[in-house]
């Protein structure tokens, strides 16, 4: 009997079902807002939101977003050690104190040049000012929650979870239908005001962290020594992304109209939805478990028993999405986004490459390639740009999906080459002695 495979399947199990339960409350409160986005602003005021909400990623890289992998390694790392999982997190929370209002006086003062940048419209400074006063508070929040993901207290984390997603919904909703694209721009970052209060309330045992909050007696180089690659990775990660979206994004606004920026936002929204299961399964489950595999067999057995999982349940919610897209369009957008339904095609079949690549990927993160990581993800992002622009003249909105499939395609095999290599330096390292 293969009890470790069975064991190995089980806790996949197992985690899969609370990742369904993160899932499920994101999913619903997400859709909801969509509907809510599509049916208010229309296409063209969705392309300008996911334009802020690429601006917001890109700033959150450096205050909370970026953290993640790092946090949800060494908190499960110290999680039996209180006095180093202490200093850690108040260091984290420190650090992300200190960016956050560094970038959030940037952000104040130099608000119109944003505005215009990311919004095309002076009038909207106010919304950057807005952000760089919630952008601790936004900060806080995630930082929250990667905290208790890596110290796998899942009961809290549902809960923390379903409030900030329900929080979000809830505001977007009531400021999207009294101020139309200005509420939708402000909620965005406004609702992270009412997650953090409620969070205070219940930080119950974890509020030293606030106690110690700016007590440097705390601070440690070491641990911002170990969390150093990470973070970078992170960084490079959000700000490479959100760049290349922007870049798209705009291509499509200047080669074609806004209105056709909107429906592939809309193809992305939905993207998120779809795929949302199984990318934060690669980190819930899959990134602990690689951390701890040292060599190419087990590395392999680790996939296959993932992928076994996860691909034949991907195959089959991407083929009842293609069949239902046209309903699906209807139930979460608006009639105004039926020209969507033509991207479905390429875009799943990108997001299926997509996904086992990503679940490829968190080896990186286990094993800080960060050289490997940097060069695959540049890639990456290169290929996007390069292809969008190429294909973008011959096919139109088409071939900005058809350049992410190719771009995923050979970024699938860049991650094989790369990871292939890792393990046979490794062997010959060992051999070496």
């Amino acid at each position: 009997m293969n009890f470790p495979q069975l064991n190995r399947n089980n806790l996949l199990i197992k985690t899969s079902f609370l990742n369904s339960i993160l899932v499920a409350v994101k999913l619903i409160s997400g859709l909801i807002s969509s509907k809510s986005a599509a049916l208010f602003l229309g296409p063209s005021g969705l392309a300008l939101l996911g334009n802020f909400k690429n601006f917001l990623q890109t700033t959150s890289s450096f205050t909370a977003e970026g953290y993640q992998n790092g946090i949800i390694r060494y908190s499960a790392e110290y999680r039996n050690n209180q006095k180093q999982l202490t200093e850690f997190i108040i260091t984290i929370f420190q650090l992300s104190l200190m960016i956050s209002i560094l970038i959030g006086f940037i952000i104040f003062f130099t608000s119109d040049y944003w505005a215009y940048l990311i919004l095309k419209d002076l009038e909207f400074s106010y919304v950057f000012k807005t952000l760089s006063i919630c952008l601790p508070f936004f900060s806080f929040n995630l930082l929250y929650i990667y905290v208790l993901n890596g110290l796998q207290r899942f009961r809290k984390l549902v809960l923390i979870n379903s409030i900030l997603s329900l929080s979000n919904m809830l505001v977007l909703i009531f400021l999207i239908y009294s101020f139309k694209l200005s509420g939708a721009l402000i909620a965005t970052v406004a609702s992270s005001l009412l997650v953090f209060l409620i969070n205070l309330i219940l930080l119950k045992k974890d509020k030293y962290v606030l106690f110690h909050l700016f007590n440097l007696n705390y601070f440690s180089f070491k641990v911002l020594k170990n969390m150093s690659g990470y973070l970078f990775m992170s960084f490079y990660s959000y700000v490479i992304t959100s760049v290349s979206l922007l870049i798209v994004r705009n291509l499509i606004i200047t080669k074609i109209n806004l209105e056709s920026a909107g429906y592939w936002e809309a193809m992305n929204r939905i993207s998120s939805f779809y795929t949302m299961f199984f990318i934060s399964l690669t980190s819930l489950y899959l990134l602990p478990k690689l951390s701890e595999i040292n060599d190419w067999k087990s590395f392999k057995l680790e996939m296959k028993s993932f992928y076994k999982f996860v691909i034949p349940l991907l195959t089959i919610a991407l083929v009842f999405i293609f069949i239902l897209r046209i309903y699906l369009l209807r139930l979460l957008l608006s009639e105004e986004f039926m020209q969507t339904a033509t991207l479905f095609k390429w875009q799943l079949l990108g997001d299926f490459i997509a996904v086992i690549s990503i679940a490829l990927v968190k080896q990186f993160h286990a094993k800080r390639l960060i050289k490997y990581y940097l060069v695959s993800n540049g890639l990456l992002n290169l290929l996007y740009i390069i292809f969008s622009f190429l294909l973008i003249d011959f096919y139109g909105i088409q071939g900005v999906v058809k350049a992410y499939a190719i771009s995923y395609f050979i970024y699938f095999f860049i991650i094989m080459f790369l990871i292939i290599r890792f393990y046979k330096n490794q062997h010959n390292r060992e051999k070496a002695f």
